[in-house]
């Protein structure tokens, strides 16, 4: 019976760390952008690890919906998020807990449930803490101050924002330093900064591309983009703009290719390339509705409104503006919300002949 019982315990440490082996192919295969080839090592790590080792399945499970979510899949991600949940509550796995409330609070709040959001990161933060994972600590923390940022509150995003990079740093977590940097480069933008923006987004782009992590390289180039464009240097735009496009369809990300288009028909619209640039809008708009992102839906509703505008289409700006404006409201993005409706403001009245907003539907 001993002899059994060692050969039973030798198999199952050998099937975890056959496991784990497959889970550091999967994690690469994310880095390089084959989401389904890192799905399918994955898969085979569960499939190893069976109904033992369950810190282990919870975590795999996880990594599983993050690749789902990276992909557009928000209620397959979801899904997947509850489940390594439910697995790590069943063993008491507070590490495994707060990971999940973390990833379940991102789904939260790219569906614009901003309140359900932060209450789900400050119990994942209670928990990381009492688990003693600062690196998750440091995630929650730019992730409160993302919510900070869309709710205007910049001064509280910056100052989220530096804590975490200042753990990161000290961690040496260049991984983590690359995420912190892309969100000051956006806050910066948000500010004015522009060559603060850059600097940051230059910084987080480099470590991103020696880590070789096609993800981050991708929104480093994305929120490049996003700076020239709002500073109105649109010849600089056009590069990052194509390289995240490019990156987006090669890791089969629908959300960061709707908002490579958004900003592409933005180019597009700003150089009187008007058919262009709705092609481009309807994609976006497409896109990011099936993959439940509420603030990007509203983004691109507002750049369609403009579009109508420079058309001389009234009625389907106020229509697309109105839309904007409100999904603005849902998530509580103050300052975006107010902008919108200050164009709304400024548009002229309706027409005594001119069709109610609400009898259009005035998407390209």
């Amino acid at each position: 019976m001993r002899k059994d019982t060692s050969q039973k315990a030798t198999g199952a440490a050998d099937r975890r760390d056959s496991a784990g082996t497959l889970v550091e192919l999967a994690r690469a295969e994310e880095r390089r952008g084959e989401p389904m080839e890192a799905l399918a090592h994955y898969g085979e790590a569960l499939e190893l690890l069976g109904d033992a080792h369950e810190p282990d399945r919870a975590d795999v499970v996880r990594w599983m919906g993050t690749v789902r979510r990276e992909h557009g899949d928000t209620s397959q991600a979801e899904e997947l998020y509850k489940e390594s949940l439910a697995i790590s509550e069943a063993c008491d796995y507070r590490a495994g807990q707060a990971h999940a409330m973390n990833c379940l609070a991102i789904v939260a709040q790219r569906r614009g449930d901003v309140d359900g959001a932060s209450k789900l990161y400050r119990r994942g933060a209670r928990l990381a803490s009492e688990a003693g994972e600062h690196r998750l600590s440091g995630m929650i923390e730019q992730n409160l101050g993302v919510l900070s940022n869309i709710r205007g509150d910049l001064d509280g995003a910056y100052v989220r924002y530096r804590a975490a990079l200042v753990a990161f740093e000290a961690a040496e977590d260049r991984e983590g330093m690359s995420w912190v940097l892309n969100n000051i480069g956006m806050l910066h933008t948000d500010m004015g900064r522009f060559d603060d923006a850059r600097a940051s987004l230059s910084r987080g782009l480099e470590i991103a591309t020696e880590r070789g992590d096609l993800k981050m390289e991708g929104l480093c180039h994305l929120n490049l983009a996003e700076s020239f464009i709002t500073e109105g240097r649109l010849e600089d735009a056009d590069e990052p703009c194509q390289r995240a496009l490019a990156i987006s369809i090669r890791r089969g990300d629908s959300l960061r290719r709707a908002a490579a288009l958004k900003f592409l028909g933005v180019l597009d619209r700003e150089r009187g390339r008007y058919a262009q640039a709705t092609e481009r809008y309807r994609s976006a708009l497409q896109l990011a509705r099936e993959g439940e992102d509420t603030l990007l839906e509203a983004e691109i509703l507002r750049e369609i409104g403009t579009l109508h505008r420079l058309q001389q289409h009234t009625s389907e700006a106020r229509w697309n503006w109105e839309q904007s404006a409100s999904l603005f409201h849902s998530i509580d993005a103050s300052i975006d919300a107010a902008a919108v409706e200050a164009d709304l403001e400024a548009l002229p009245a309706p027409g005594p002949t001119e069709p109610s907003a609400f009898e259009h539907r005035g998407t390209p």
